[in-house]
């Protein structure tokens, strides 16, 4: 009886190890693919299920809906141009569908809010509103973001060309038409107008720095560079919101250049609209050189971290600190309590002052982060932190007990200890945004993939390699498969093995739980936000981390990640990255 009961034991947990690790790569697509089909975008949008009570869910994660759905239609483009299978190609379309129906509700202005539904699919989730006219008896999430619209124009500009329902074909041109013509008009601002007030929902200009969103609301949610710096430093006036308005850096946020180029040449070339076609051509490329931009600014902190095009980079910088130093000038003029009349009055005479301050900085910024890399700024932090250690020593036998000074130095001391055994790769990672990258990679492709706009794919095509080379090391299955489609000659067989690897070790269960890494070694440095302590030196592979709908939704080193909360989660990250490499003879059928 024991033995039988050992086999049947021993025979579940093969079985339950088969469901949690398919065969191949393709039986964990087709599990996935049914599995979205069936369950994930019910109205047409993708989300996640939160179960409730009596065996009922509600729509979770839906706030960002539109990007993902994006991304699912590229994975289901790519599956039917792997297999033909329609099944395939009728789930684009119905999510293209929602795309219209989501803009058609919003009242035919260019604009769609994050997800829509009825009103008991939203439990206690904030931002919706009444849709107008037949979709009175749905709501729709009145807000979007340029993450969003990255997923909408990708989606779009992918199953453009198998949409073959007439009617549906029309209205998806008039969708992307709206769309392209509220950019054009508001100068790539996208507008929306919700009930009686017109709400500013992103601005794709690459000088932007949300100056005309300044109130104390965004002052503390802010976290764009330089946007958050400052913000972070000083509280918040009217005064100096509106000095802050009047911020003009130079046009560095590259990945904003990007992100309007798709968006722009997608809206142009499904429309044929010839306003959005010549804001396109004569506007952004030949007068602003958009794609110039793109490609010289998009990974433009990231060329600080690892030393390259650093005339370049010294240019920029210097424009960046000579703008600060303006505005620093007139938060002077307010704590030494000048009139603003008089504090603008002296801007001229300044010029040569900001000027001369912004390159110094520079200069000297560039030299220290030069030092951190070539090695000598971390032997400076451990000589620095044996200097806190003792000088703390010191202290102890000249004051009989321990206070704060001397818990301070102790901090201080292990801190610099830490950071000196670290080095500058380890700072890039834990400081970088995987949102930039996704919405980054998300953009290349929809331009390399689908542009037919010469300037527009050669502005990709500089900007992968760089984009790669930060995250070679991370076994990231999109992004290596992305680039080794169209960058072949950086990608490594061993990355694209590590690549695959990943796709191997995903999940097939996408109930959402929670994973902690204590033991793991944590990075000494802060992430973007300035928090210590939440990511570790190494990636974490994708079978120990809680499952997101995107690979790398958030940092791969993050230590600590999840919740028990069982929700389902929407596997499109899987489905994109599998169908992409399988269209481009990147993985077979067999793998």
């Amino acid at each position: 009886m024991l033995k039988k009961k050992v086999f049947f034991s021993f025979l579940m947990i093969l079985i339950w190890s088969g469901i949690l690790n398919a065969g191949s790569l393709s039986e964990k697509a087709a599990v996935f693919d049914e599995d979205m089909a069936k369950k994930h975008i019910p109205l047409g949008l993708v989300v996640n299920l939160q179960p409730v009570q009596d065996g009922q869910t509600v729509f979770s994660s839906s706030a960002d809906s539109t990007i993902w759905t994006g991304t699912y239609i590229a994975s289901q483009i790519y599956r039917y141009k792997v297999t033909g299978n329609q099944n395939a190609l009728e789930n684009a379309m119905k999510c293209l569908e929602a795309f219209v129906m989501l803009e058609e509700m919003a009242g035919n202005q260019g604009f769609m809010g994050r997800c829509f539904g009825f009103p008991e699919q939203f439990q206690g989730q904030r931002g919706f509103v009444q849709g107008v006219g037949s979709y009175s008896h749905l709501v729709y999430h009145a807000d979007t973001s340029r993450d969003q619209y990255t997923g909408v124009f990708l989606g779009a500009s992918a199953a453009w060309p198998f949409i073959s329902n007439v009617e549906l074909r029309k209205r998806v041109a008039r969708t992307m038409e709206n769309a392209g013509l509220n950019l054009v008009k508001n100068n790539l601002a996208l507008h929306a107008k919700i009930g009686d007030e017109t709400i500013v929902q992103f601005n794709l200009n690459p000088d932007y720095a949300y100056q005309d969103r300044i109130n104390p609301e965004e002052w503390a949610k802010v976290d764009d560079f330089p946007a958050n710096v400052f913000a972070q430093m000083f509280p918040y006036t009217d005064r100096l919101a509106r000095v802050v308005a009047s911020f003009r850096p130079p046009p560095v946020r590259g990945g904003e250049a990007l992100r309007a180029l798709l968006m722009l040449e997608t809206a142009a070339r499904i429309s044929e609209n010839p306003e959005i076609e010549s804001f396109l051509s004569e506007k952004l490329l030949k007068e602003k050189a958009f794609h110039e931009i793109a490609s010289s600014s998009c990974l433009l902190l990231s060329d600080v971290f690892y030393g390259r095009r650093q005339d370049f980079v010294r240019e920029k910088m210097a424009e960046i600190f000579a703008e600060i130093v303006r505005l620093g000038w007139h938060v002077l003029a307010i704590r030494l309590s000048l009139p603003e009349s008089l504090a603008y009055s002296f801007e001229a005479a300044i010029i040569p002052v900001k000027l001369s301050i912004g390159k110094m900085l520079a200069g000297r910024t560039l030299a220290v982060i030069n030092f951190a890399r070539e090695g000598g700024g971390f032997l400076l932090l451990a000589r620095l932190s044996e200097i806190a250690t003792q000088s703390n020593q010191f202290l102890k036998n000249l004051l009989p007990s321990e206070g704060k000074i001397n818990k301070k130095l102790d901090s201080l001391s292990e801190k610099l200890h830490l950071c000196s055994r670290s080095n500058i790769d380890e700072f890039a990672d834990t400081m970088r945004s995987y949102v930039g990258c996704n919405l980054t990679y998300l953009a290349l492709l929809g331009i390399l993939e689908h542009s037919h706009n010469e300037l527009c794919r050669k502005s990709a095509l500089a900007i992968l390699p760089g984009a790669f080379a930060e995250i070679a090391d991370e076994k990231n299955s999109l992004y290596t498969f992305i680039t080794a489609a169209f960058c072949p000659e950086v990608v490594s067989e061993s990355q694209i093995n590590g690549a695959i690897e990943t796709m191997r070790l995903y999940p097939l269960d996408q109930i959402e739980r929670r994973f902690e890494h204590h033991s793991k070694l944590v990075s000494p440095w802060p992430d973007r936000f300035g928090r210590y302590g939440r990511q570790g030196i190494d990636v974490i592979p994708i079978n120990q981390r809680a499952p997101h709908i995107f690979i790398w939704q958030e940092p791969p080193r993050s230590l600590v990640t999840g919740s028990d909360s069982g929700r389902k989660i929407a596997p499109v990250g899987y489905l994109l990255a599998y169908w992409f490499a399988r269209f481009h003879k990147l993985i077979g059928a067999e793998d």
